[in-house]
């Protein structure tokens, strides 16, 4: 669900910022490609130098619009002659938006001839919709083209979020009060979806900003400087503590809360993985300290990704809080990191910080990418497990069940300890199902449940006109 691009492309398809330059709306008045409809550009020297790059996806999109319209509005049409227009009916909506988008991403592919790539794919699933019917601004023209209208309609933003829509004044007097002051599903803390989308824009802001101070493109990192004295419980501790150690380094640049809470956010996306994993190892452990104080920590990072790569520093946080630990091993483990190792195990011994190296303390990761199971198999007798296994975000319900079956019922037959996470509560709750039908005993505390040291860096679910979701925001189970 993640990509690295230079400018946050909810912010450029939701028209917030030219999508060349990453000029905001306050600072420029944005125009919408004339071709696409999908990005802004601040002016004709934007719009031109981003024309080689932007080309082969207008012109399919533009395709799109004039030879599949029938499609596209299909869905919403057999949904109004069979409900009389249902107004505020999420399901249905988010049912429709399906729909088209296979439509979408089915006709690209063949006019590009390739997949769409994550900056163009993102042009699809995080386009304005209706909030009331899930109408795109795609499927509001074609529908007034077949009506043969001159004035083609646009979807209106909320004053106050600017991230959600109505296509007309009727639609949004229906959804505005629910809107602006019904918890949302996805929200833990009680929060609307108004307040919800009001901090992802924050965050995408910061996040465009960072890339801007930062020189580098990427999310925004950091991790504390300081080692602890001791191994002190997580118990008790919570994303506040980090925020007062961001208020420690940088003073009086982020004083406000303006700057303070979206870093902190922004911290917690990369920071969540190494501390869910010393919260699994405190509550798998219990009583027992031993893991704490161990010459050599060895932990597997299943289905592994190039974000844990990208991340690689913040595993220090680990060895900052085990002080009596002398050597990390992290074996990240998935078929996705050939885009980082290639089809060769790749050691990487990580650079300490100043304090660690003058300690003797180090990090070694190894990158194998293949699947957890076929590196048991490559392992053979010499397989050592590990002191933890953990999966993030695994959606291993949705995936190749055969294979995670086997992988799980290896981990139990050898009594390691594990953990997994997900994106979301439909997601833990799903995954939990599979670990206890695999024969898994699984310790309350790790899910499925909130995870207290899940990213809150929240992103909107593609492809919806509602939900949410955090790398890690939720434990499916953990169990030894």
């Amino acid at each position: 669900m993640d990509g690295f691009g230079a400018i946050p492309t909810v912010i450029t398809t939701y028209a917030q910022a030219c999508v060349q330059c990453g000029k905001g709306k306050k600072d420029a008045p944005l125009q919408r490609c004339g071709g696409c409809h999908r990005v802004c550009y601040c002016g004709s020297e934007c719009q031109t130098a981003h024309w080689p790059k932007h080309k082969a996806i207008c012109k399919a999109l533009k395709t799109l619009e004039t030879k599949h319209a029938e499609e596209l509005r299909r869905p919403f049409q057999a949904v109004d002659e069979f409900s009389g227009e249902p107004v505020g009916n999420a399901d249905l909506a988010n049912a429709c938006i399906s729909r088209v988008s296979k439509v979408e991403k089915r006709v690209l592919t063949e006019r590009l001839g390739r997949r769409p790539v994550f900056d163009e794919e993102s042009l699809m699933d995080w386009q304005p919709r209706c909030l009331a019917c899930g109408r795109s601004n795609l499927i509001l023209r074609v529908e007034a083209s077949s009506e043969s209208k001159v004035a083609l309609p646009t979807l209106k933003e909320c004053p106050d979020c600017h991230l959600s829509f109505a296509c007309n004044d009727t639609h949004w007097n229906a959804v505005e009060s629910s809107h602006k002051t019904l918890p949302c599903r996805d929200s833990v803390y009680g929060k609307s979806q108004c307040q919800m989308n009001r901090a992802v824009l924050q965050d995408l802001l910061f996040s465009q900003a960072m890339v801007k101070v930062q020189a580098q493109i990427g999310p925004f990192r950091w991790a504390p400087k300081r080692t602890m004295s001791k191994w002190t419980s997580l118990t008790g501790v919570d994303w506040s503590d980090y925020e007062s150690e961001l208020k420690n380094e940088f003073g009086d640049r982020v004083a406000a809360d303006s700057m303070l809470k979206p870093m902190l956010r922004a911290v917690t996306e990369g920071m969540s993985m190494p501390l869910t994993m010393l919260w699994a190892l405190e509550i798998l452990n219990g009583e027992d300290l031993s893991w704490t104080k161990k010459d050599v920590l060895n932990i597997h990072v299943l289905n592994a990704t190039a974000k844990e790569a990208f991340y690689a520093d913040i595993f220090e946080e680990i060895l900052h809080r085990l002080p009596e630990v002398k050597t990390l091993n992290l074996n990240f483990i998935g078929p996705e990191l050939t885009v980082v190792a290639g089809s060769k195990l790749v050691t990487a011994p990580m650079k300490s910080c100043p304090d660690c190296s003058r300690t003797g303390r180090k990090r070694v990761h190894q990158y194998h990418a293949k699947s957890y199971d076929a590196y048991l198999r490559t392992q053979g007798a010499g397989y050592t497990s590990p002191d933890l296994a953990v999966a993030f975000n695994s959606d291993s319900s949705q995936r190749a069940l055969p294979v995670w079956k086997d992988t799980l019922k290896a981990l139990m037959d050898r009594h390691v300890p594990t953990v997994f996470t997900a994106f979301t509560h439909n997601d833990a709750q799903a995954e939990s199902r599979l670990l206890q039908a695999t024969g898994a005993t699984l310790v309350p505390e790790l899910g499925p449940r909130l995870n207290p040291w899940g990213s809150v860096l929240v992103k909107m679910t593609p492809n919806t006109i509602n939900g949410f979701y955090a790398s890690s925001g939720w434990l499916s189970g953990g169990f030894r």
